[in-house]
Protein backbone atom coordinates (compact mmCIF):
# COMPACT_ATOMS: atom_id res chain seq x y z
CA UNK A 1 0.00 0.00 0.00
CA UNK A 2 2.47 2.39 0.96
CA UNK A 3 4.50 1.91 -2.12
CA UNK A 4 1.63 2.32 -4.32
CA UNK A 5 1.30 6.03 -2.46
CA UNK A 6 5.03 6.53 -3.62
CA UNK A 7 4.26 6.63 -7.70
CA UNK A 8 0.65 8.13 -7.16
CA UNK A 9 1.46 11.31 -5.55
CA UNK A 10 4.14 12.20 -8.29
CA UNK A 11 1.59 11.05 -11.20
CA UNK A 12 -1.15 13.64 -9.23
CA UNK A 13 0.98 16.42 -8.93
CA UNK A 14 2.04 16.55 -12.53
CA UNK A 15 -1.84 15.81 -13.52
CA UNK A 16 -2.56 18.72 -11.13
CA UNK A 17 1.10 21.02 -13.09
CA UNK A 18 -0.67 19.75 -16.95
CA UNK A 19 -3.96 21.03 -15.83
CA UNK A 20 -3.01 24.21 -14.39
CA UNK A 21 -0.70 24.80 -17.33
CA UNK A 22 -3.48 24.45 -19.85
CA UNK A 23 -5.60 27.34 -18.17
CA UNK A 24 -3.26 29.63 -20.16
CA UNK A 25 -4.17 28.04 -23.04
CA UNK A 26 -6.67 29.34 -25.40
CA UNK A 27 -7.47 33.10 -27.38
CA UNK A 28 -7.32 36.18 -25.26
CA UNK A 29 -8.57 39.46 -26.35
CA UNK A 30 -6.88 42.68 -25.37
CA UNK A 31 -8.90 44.65 -22.89
CA UNK A 32 -6.32 47.36 -22.39
CA UNK A 33 -2.97 48.41 -22.92
CA UNK A 34 -0.33 50.63 -21.62
CA UNK A 35 0.54 53.89 -24.02
CA UNK A 36 3.36 51.50 -26.05
CA UNK A 37 4.27 55.06 -27.82
CA UNK A 38 5.49 56.72 -24.45
CA UNK A 39 7.15 53.78 -23.04
CA UNK A 40 9.22 54.08 -26.38
CA UNK A 41 9.30 57.69 -26.34
CA UNK A 42 10.71 57.53 -22.77
CA UNK A 43 13.47 54.64 -23.59
CA UNK A 44 14.90 56.20 -26.46
CA UNK A 45 15.03 60.01 -24.81
CA UNK A 46 18.39 59.72 -23.93
CA UNK A 47 20.00 59.05 -26.98
CA UNK A 48 21.52 61.30 -29.23
CA UNK A 49 19.66 63.01 -31.77
CA UNK A 50 20.45 60.62 -34.89
CA UNK A 51 19.97 57.51 -33.72
CA UNK A 52 16.84 58.33 -31.68
CA UNK A 53 14.22 58.42 -34.51
CA UNK A 54 15.72 55.42 -35.84
CA UNK A 55 15.69 53.40 -32.58
CA UNK A 56 11.96 54.75 -32.25
CA UNK A 57 10.67 53.96 -35.70
CA UNK A 58 11.93 50.40 -35.41
CA UNK A 59 10.95 50.31 -31.82
CA UNK A 60 7.15 50.90 -32.71
CA UNK A 61 7.05 48.66 -36.05
CA UNK A 62 8.29 46.05 -33.81
CA UNK A 63 5.81 46.49 -30.61
CA UNK A 64 2.04 46.70 -31.82
CA UNK A 65 -0.31 46.69 -29.11
CA UNK A 66 -1.54 43.29 -29.92
CA UNK A 67 -5.45 42.56 -30.60
CA UNK A 68 -5.43 38.45 -29.85
CA UNK A 69 -3.11 36.36 -28.28
CA UNK A 70 -3.98 32.48 -28.79
CA UNK A 71 -1.77 29.80 -26.66
CA UNK A 72 -1.75 26.07 -26.70
CA UNK A 73 0.60 24.28 -24.85
CA UNK A 74 1.26 20.69 -24.58
CA UNK A 75 3.92 18.40 -23.69
CA UNK A 76 5.51 18.54 -26.96
CA UNK A 77 5.28 22.16 -27.52
CA UNK A 78 4.48 25.77 -26.60
CA UNK A 79 2.73 27.37 -29.35
CA UNK A 80 2.34 31.70 -29.33
CA UNK A 81 0.26 33.60 -32.38
CA UNK A 82 -0.07 37.32 -31.72
CA UNK A 83 -2.56 38.97 -33.56
CA UNK A 84 -2.14 37.53 -37.40
CA UNK A 85 1.24 36.78 -36.99
CA UNK A 86 2.73 33.58 -37.82
CA UNK A 87 2.98 31.27 -34.64
CA UNK A 88 6.08 30.63 -32.95
CA UNK A 89 6.47 27.19 -32.11
CA UNK A 90 8.83 26.26 -29.14
CA UNK A 91 10.06 23.43 -27.32
CA UNK A 92 9.05 22.74 -23.65
CA UNK A 93 10.78 23.48 -20.42
CA UNK A 94 12.75 26.41 -21.65
CA UNK A 95 14.50 24.50 -24.49
CA UNK A 96 15.88 27.26 -26.75
CA UNK A 97 15.24 26.84 -30.68
CA UNK A 98 15.99 28.67 -33.48
CA UNK A 99 13.33 31.16 -35.56
CA UNK A 100 13.17 33.23 -37.76
CA UNK A 101 10.99 36.31 -37.56
CA UNK A 102 8.75 37.43 -40.44
CA UNK A 103 11.30 40.51 -41.93
CA UNK A 104 14.35 37.64 -41.93
CA UNK A 105 15.88 38.32 -38.42
CA UNK A 106 17.08 35.34 -36.37
CA UNK A 107 16.45 34.54 -32.87
CA UNK A 108 16.71 31.89 -30.60
CA UNK A 109 13.55 31.44 -28.96
CA UNK A 110 12.16 29.87 -25.55
CA UNK A 111 9.68 29.23 -23.51
CA UNK A 112 9.23 27.89 -19.50
CA UNK A 113 5.69 27.18 -18.39
CA UNK A 114 4.86 27.37 -14.90
CA UNK A 115 1.69 26.78 -13.52
CA UNK A 116 0.17 30.65 -13.92
CA UNK A 117 2.63 32.10 -16.85
CA UNK A 118 4.66 31.72 -19.51
CA UNK A 119 8.03 33.08 -20.31
CA UNK A 120 8.83 33.30 -23.74
CA UNK A 121 12.66 34.62 -24.20
CA UNK A 122 13.64 35.87 -27.79
CA UNK A 123 17.74 36.51 -28.28
CA UNK A 124 20.11 37.22 -30.96
CA UNK A 125 23.45 39.32 -31.11
CA UNK A 126 21.33 42.50 -31.30
CA UNK A 127 19.19 42.11 -27.92
CA UNK A 128 16.76 40.53 -26.06
CA UNK A 129 13.06 40.66 -25.58
CA UNK A 130 11.04 38.67 -22.44
CA UNK A 131 7.24 38.06 -22.55
CA UNK A 132 6.14 37.40 -19.65
CA UNK A 133 2.48 35.91 -19.95
CA UNK A 134 0.65 35.88 -16.43
CA UNK A 135 -2.60 34.55 -15.44
CA UNK A 136 -4.89 36.21 -12.94
CA UNK A 137 -5.26 34.42 -9.87
CA UNK A 138 -9.16 33.85 -11.02
CA UNK A 139 -8.18 32.08 -14.60
CA UNK A 140 -10.45 35.13 -16.54
CA UNK A 141 -6.92 37.49 -17.55
CA UNK A 142 -3.99 37.67 -19.07
CA UNK A 143 -1.13 40.17 -19.01
CA UNK A 144 1.85 40.10 -21.78
CA UNK A 145 4.85 42.32 -19.99
CA UNK A 146 7.22 42.71 -22.20
CA UNK A 147 10.68 43.55 -21.89
CA UNK A 148 12.90 44.62 -24.63
CA UNK A 149 17.01 44.83 -23.80
CA UNK A 150 19.67 46.19 -26.35
CA UNK A 151 23.44 47.51 -25.95
CA UNK A 152 22.03 50.36 -28.12
CA UNK A 153 19.12 51.26 -25.95
CA UNK A 154 20.15 53.16 -23.12
CA UNK A 155 17.27 51.47 -21.01
CA UNK A 156 15.34 48.57 -21.56
CA UNK A 157 11.65 49.07 -23.00
CA UNK A 158 8.95 47.63 -21.06
CA UNK A 159 5.69 47.70 -21.23
CA UNK A 160 2.13 45.66 -20.90
CA UNK A 161 -0.96 44.74 -22.11
CA UNK A 162 -3.88 42.91 -20.68
CA UNK A 163 -6.45 40.05 -22.24
CA UNK A 164 -9.46 38.29 -21.58
CA UNK A 165 -11.36 35.45 -22.92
Amino acid sequence: MRLSRLFLVPVLAALSLSAQESALSGTWNQIKADDIAAAINNTVADMNFIKRPIARSRLTKLNPAYKKVAISISDKEVLVKLDEREPIHMPPGGKSAPWTREDGEKFSVAAQVSKDQLVQTFKNDEGERTNVFRLSPDGKALTLSATIKSPQLPKPLTYSISFGR
